[in-house]
């Protein structure tokens, strides 16, 4: 989509983002974006947030905005918040991207399937949280170039990329940043 990178990705481990969001708030960057996933309780996540914004000065709305939370205060960095997958459910980047699969897709419903059944059977390694990461990386397994990073799946097209999701979230990245 030819999105203009007018920004620097940081990647943040577990509580990181939370204790870096301070310090970005006292530098002299113009524009802070926060990407989180979810997890098992986007309420939770949120409220999180909100309280750490609301310690700096700014007042978020008392749940994620559908299209991404974007804040504005002058003299102040905009910031602009979302939750994966998308601002509304439980879950991690491996659900939004889920969402990316073509509508006409076959495979996904072979995933489902192996996945049910090593559940059924108890001999699945990953926790339950998991299951989503193992659903994608499993679909992204059985793709013409096997065990592509989703990533690159977007670039080799596996994904569809135009669905309203993608859409969305593209929107949200060119208002907070472009």
């Amino acid at each position: 989509h030819s999105v203009k990178q007018s920004f620097k990705p940081e990647g943040k481990e577990g509580d990181g983002i939370y204790k870096s969001i301070p310090i970005y708030l006292k530098t002299d960057v113009s524009t802070i974006g926060v990407v989180i996933d979810a997890d098992e309780n986007i309420n939770s996540k949120w409220d999180k947030l909100k309280n750490l914004f609301k310690a700096s000065g700014y007042e978020l709305p008392e749940s994620p905005t559908q299209g991404g939370t974007i804040i504005k205060k002058t003299n102040f960095p905009t910031i602009g918040v979302w939750i994966m997958p998308d601002n509304n459910a439980n879950g991690m980047l491996e659900d939004f991207v889920k969402q990316l699969v073509p509508s006409d897709d076959l495979l996904m419903d072979y995933v489902e399937e192996s996945l049910d059944k090593i559940e059924t059977d108890g001999v699945n390694k990953y926790k339950a949280i998991h299951k989503s990461k193992a659903r994608i990386h499993t679909w992204l397994a059985w793709q013409e170039t096997p065990g592509s990073p989703m990533g690159l799946a977007i670039k080799k097209t596996f994904l569809d990329t135009n669905k309203e999701l993608c859409l969305k979230f593209i929107d949200w990245i060119n208002d907070l940043f472009n």
